[in-house]
């Protein structure tokens, strides 16, 4: 078949209309300078602003930081536009670095005006670079030189008019139908004048703003090719796009490769994969159909290299070329790659076909039905491309896509490599769904399955020789208990009560869930004249019960419930129609119901509540239409945003449904949602405290800042691994207990271990440079947590015989239709009888409770 011509199309109308898709390929900018600063004799007009000192010796400017939040500025008057600064600098802070400008139609500062970048403490010179856009008048720039104390040290900082390439690739398509073969590259001029370019040996002139599409015809023949579109414009950069086109009907002698098939009548649940012999791709198959292709199965330099079989075995393929070697083998549901390359390269580039119910990159992208990777409804800035992040963003080495044909994983070992994802694949211009490894060495495991999302999150981990070993606890578990009690007894305590977190903001109050912890950890308890409920992230409230107060807590509760069951919608569910709704395609979410559903089980596990119960359990039935644990935090991250501590909610309800009514279904969601926050976690390390610490969200609070991404926040990790110890009580398929104290001692490696804030638990931990960050939280949470890992009781021990139910601050047991509590002999306590009746004992060490 001759090939078909190249094609112009000038556009308009709806193909103009069309939405940007994301380019993969870093967009050319024509650079010209607007200022420079070299410090050769002062501090050129730069004017310390907060917490820093300024000075300017030897050609350096040297910024002193005294606090968490040093930053100095310049007033200008420039216009403004597509701009970046670039300065070269050694930092001896921690944190990240910003820049914030302003310009006269923008006055004022703020984080829509910012731009975030990762600094190296290193002491050592780097450039750094921050690209933004000041429509009108540029009238300041502020620099953050990180955030915290230290000495920054910069030898120049130059502002340039850094304007896009008025050349843009706007779309790119792949069509493979059989009147057509070619790939459609829409492009768009970006600026108001009219442009000339050449392409494809063709010259062309497009006006401002219009969009033209080129085709570049393919050959259906091959299995694989490579299509290029050059972009030349007078004295600019020239612009390249290339693709990987794959021709399904293309024939050829494909190298088939299969694992033996026990039995015929099991021969279609076996992987085959079919091999082109140039080494170019390989088509994988499952129950006879195509579910996935490799393809390319590497790139080198951006480039499909010349391969040549050199070994062709059973189950296995071999290829070589210049300075590349490829291993390809099938062993039942898996198929391993082994790349060996002398120059950078891409491989195996995996493409899952079919209608995507689900995709995961972990610790970036949670994917539901029909999602997209890389969008802004969880991130609006730039930080929302994801598709080829830094490495130490993935907290687990997995990718993975779900769709109607096939579950298509991917997991590796060495974590230096760096992982793409995008779905649809707008590397391709396809509708396939793509993921890969960049590195030189490459090995990797592609798991083909009709499993669900969760189980190949637990392959992965079975995959890796399961779950890391626990780190070094950074003290014992006697130092741990008076590390909190001090912190308990530090700057989050007045005479008033305790603040949540140290700081004025945090208001100082008698909290029982404090309260209930210094009683659990010392047999002290605190003199108040009430207690209000709250005060920690995992509640714990025994002290209503020590102190003579059961009654007003079962009033307080039932309170409480009330509320939670006016709320609740007929169908079971809870809604949420608030600020951070923006952008999500529903009102409710996994989060949003699971919170209210745990708290009406839990009043129900202590209780007997029948309302309680059945409306909880209306909550776990509606539940199960959902995928993805997210909404949990919408007091400022939004509705759509993947979320752990809905994770952590969604086993913690599951769990108390399943206790209450022993439906195996509840528990089977349990453990699905106890797998959904493992992604979450951290399974590999770089740095003293990072294995097992938790970036809570895969998004940002409002939409720009923070980004959570590969910034851990252990409370919330400390919730999920609360709700696991629950789990592993009924399910010893995964070692959640180990899970859950890897997490717990990742938070006591992060709390202050001297000093002003001894004892409290930061609120971010910042990997890079293991540096704590406010607010600065008390640790109740994870005392409460490890002693529920020790098997000590935190908060009620709830007992029923079927007939009667037991609920005490000791633990309880039935014998012979009496309540048995082995409480501290002398303490004064009381227990609730059927939810309704509160008994007082004064305790002899061994209770006993007649309950006819």
């Amino acid at each position: 078949m001759s090939p078909l011509p190249t094609v112009l199309v000038i556009l308009c109308g709806a193909l103009a209309a069309d939405q940007p898709q994301i380019n993969p390929v870093p967009r050319a900018v024509l650079v010209d300078m607007a200022r420079q600063w070299t410090f050769d004799k002062d501090r050129e007009d730069w004017i310390a602003q907060n917490e820093c000192s300024l000075s300017a010796v030897d050609g350096l400017l040297t910024i002193r930081s005294a606090g968490s939040d040093p930053y100095f500025h310049q007033a200008l008057d420039l216009p403004g536009g597509h701009m970046a600064l670039t300065l070269r600098a050694r930092s001896r802070t921690t944190g990240v670095g910003s820049i914030f400008w302003t310009t006269d139609q923008l006055p004022h500062r703020s984080e829509q005006r910012a731009v975030h970048f990762k600094l190296q403490h290193d002491g050592q010179w780097h450039e750094y670079t921050a690209r933004f856009h000041a429509p009108g008048q540029l009238t300041d720039l502020r620099i953050d030189p990180g955030q915290g104390e230290g000495m920054f040290e910069i030898d120049w900082i130059r502002l340039d008019y850094a304007q896009p390439h008025p050349l843009m690739i706007q779309r790119v398509d792949a069509t493979d139908r059989p009147d057509q073969f070619a790939v459609r590259f829409v492009v768009k001029n970006d600026r108001l004048q009219p442009i000339e370019f050449s392409a494809a040996g063709r010259n062309y002139t497009v006006d401002g703003g219009a969009t033209v599409v080129i085709e570049r015809p393919t050959d259906p023949t091959t299995p694989m090719e490579s299509v290029t579109l050059e972009m030349q414009a007078d004295e600019m950069p020239l612009v390249r796009r290339t693709v990987f086109v794959h021709h399904p009907q293309a024939k050829t002698d494909w190298l088939v490769k299969s694992t033996p098939q026990p039995s015929d009548h099991r021969r279609e649940k076996f992987v085959s994969i079919d091999v082109a012999p140039d080494g170019s791709m390989a088509r994988i198959r499952r129950d006879g159909k195509l579910v996935a292709i490799l393809g390319p199965l590497v790139l080198v330099d951006g480039r499909m290299p010349k391969l040549e079989l050199v070994e062709d075995g059973v189950r296995s393929v071999r290829f070589r070329g210049e300075g590349v070697e490829l291993t390809l083998a099938v062993e039942a549901n898996d198929i391993s790659v082994k790349i060996d390359s002398q120059s950078p390269c891409e491989g195996p580039i995996v493409r899952a076909l079919g209608d995507l119910q689900q995709g995961l990159f972990a610790g970036l992208e949670y994917l539901g039905r029909g999602e997209q990777s890389s969008t802004t409804l969880d991130i609006e800035t730039s930080e929302h491309l994801r598709f080829a992040p830094d490495s130490i963003k993935v907290t687990m080495p997995l990718t993975a896509f779900l769709t109607d044909r096939a579950s298509v994983a991917m997991t590796w070992r060495d974590m230096q490599l760096e992982p793409t994802f995008a779905t649809p694949n707008f590397f391709d211009g396809t509708e396939d769904h793509r993921m890969a490894l960049r590195g030189r060495k490459i090995e990797a495991t592609v798991r083909i399955d009709r499993s669900s999302l969760e189980e190949a999150i637990l392959w992965a981990v079975d995959r890796a020789g399961g779950l890391p070993p626990l780190p070094e606890p950074p003290r014992t578990p006697e130092e741990q208990w008076k590390l909190c009690l001090k912190a308990l007894d530090g700057p989050i305590k007045s005479d008033e009560g305790w603040g949540h977190c140290a700081g004025e903001r945090w208001a100082r109050r008698p909290y029982a869930d404090i309260a209930s912890t210094i009683w659990r950890l010392s047999g002290n308890v605190p003199d108040f004249p009430q207690f209000v409920p709250g005060g920690a992230h995992v509640e714990n409230e025994s002290i209503y019960f020590v102190t003579g107060r059961a009654q007003w807590w079962l009033d307080h509760k039932s309170r409480q419930v009330r509320g939670i069951l006016d709320r609740q919608q007929a169908d079971g569910s809870f809604r949420y129609d608030g600020k951070y709704r923006r952008g999500h395609f529903e009102n409710t979410a996994s989060g949003v119901c699971a919170r209210p559903a745990a708290t009406l089980l839990e009043f129900a596990r202590v209780t007997g509540d029948r309302k309680a119960l059945e409306a909880g359990v209306r909550a776990l039935q509606y539940m199960k239409r959902f995928r993805t644990p997210r909404g949990a935090q919408v007091w400022e991250v939004p509705l759509h945003t993947p979320d752990q501590l809905a994770s952590a909610y969604l086993v913690w309800a599951y769990i108390r449904g399943y206790e209450l009514t022993d439906d195996e279904t509840f528990l089977i969601e349990a453990k699905k949602w106890a797998a959904s926050g493992i992604p979450f976690v951290y399974l590999w390390s770089r740095y003293p405290t990072m294995l097992y610490a938790t970036p809570p969200v895969y998004g940002a609070t409002n939409w720009r800042a923070p980004v959570w991404i590969g910034l851990p926040v252990q409370w919330v990790g400390g919730v999920y691994a609360y709700a696991l110890t629950m789990l592993a009580k009924h399910d010893d398929s995964f070692d959640w207990n180990h899970l859950a104290r890897g997490i717990l001692i990742s938070a006591e490696q992060q709390q202050y271990p001297d000093g002003e804030w001894v004892g409290l638990l930061p609120d971010v931990f910042s990997l890079e440079d293991q540096q704590r960050h406010p607010a600065r939280i008390n640790p109740c949470g994870i005392a409460s947590l490890r002693m529920a890992l020790d098997g000590q009781l935190d908060f009620l021990s709830v007992a029923t015989d079927g007939q009667h139910r037991v609920a005490a601050p000791f633990p309880v047991s039935f014998r012979y239709g009496e309540a048995h509590i082995r409480a501290k002999r002398g303490t004064t306590y009381q227990a609730i009888i059927d939810g309704q009746r509160i008994v007082e004992v004064k305790s002899n060490g061994n209770d006993v409770i007649r309950l006819d």
